[in-house]
């Protein structure tokens, strides 16, 4: 135990030391100032929109960026060699996306709260907002240990986000019909999305169950099938 807190010291530190938390917290502010012009009504629509993009999407780019800045200083390759496991230096780097997720809910959310008056259900919202953060970052260590560089990630990053927000658009332009919403979930960030608006409003409790399941399910999945087996090699090489 006292290794695991140990590397969750570490990779906090390394969060403020690459500015990731700064930037962070810089675009939760810019989305403070976007729900700050709507009505309780729009905001309520936007803002899981906002949850998903700070706690998945938005962590993929600042697990990206970490991991890049520790291949240059050896810093991953130094840990990988101490006596921890690998399994530990997992769940640091998850903790870390997961402690500035939190970071940006608590601004975003907590001023819709106190801004708009919006009601939330809190214990659920955290926990959506975990099952949020595993599955995107398992698939953005997928883009990372398949990129030479920041760059080339950036760009493979790019086209997987069109390919998530693709069914919400879809939806949202009624270009297909909500019949099909179910086939939706299967982007985890629409999953993502509607489980963070099931926070703020009634929705369908077996979606809600479908959705958590799909995300925990396939986050767990991809770390254990294959992270877990490619982190370490890809780390070492350099």
């Amino acid at each position: 135990m006292s290794s695991l807190l140990h590397l969750v010291k570490g990779e906090i530190i390394r969060l403020f030391k690459y500015k990731i938390v700064f930037f962070g917290i810089l675009v939760s502010l810019i989305w403070l100032l976007v729900i700050g012009f709507q009505t309780p009504e729009q905001a309520l629509a936007i803002i899981p929109l906002m949850i998903v993009t700070d706690s998945g999407l938005m962590a993929i780019i600042l697990i990206g960026a970490s991991f890049y800045f520790e291949k240059q200083e050896n810093t991953v390759k130094s840990l990988l060699v101490s006596p921890v496991s690998l399994v530990q230096v997992m769940i640091a780097k998850i903790f870390s996306a997961i402690f500035t997720a939190f970071i940006s809910l608590v601004i975003v959310v907590g001023f819709a709260v106190i801004y708009h008056e919006i009601d939330v259900q809190i214990l659920k919202l955290l926990l959506f907002m975990f099952s949020i953060v595993i599955s995107h970052t398992a698939i953005g260590y997928i883009l990372i240990l398949r990129s030479k560089d920041f760059m080339s990630m950036l760009v493979k990053y790019a086209g997987l986000m069109l390919l998530f927000y693709t069914p919400t658009l879809l939806l949202a332009l009624e270009i297909v019909s909500n019949d099909f919403e179910i086939l939706a979930f299967i982007s985890p960030s629409y999953s993502g999305e509607f489980l963070i608006k099931s926070a703020f409003v009634q929705l369908g409790t077996f979606k809600q169950v479908i959705a958590f399941v799909y995300l925990m399910g396939l986050g767990l999945g991809i770390y254990g099938g294959y992270v877990y087996t490619k982190f370490k090699k890809v780390a070492i090489e350099g």
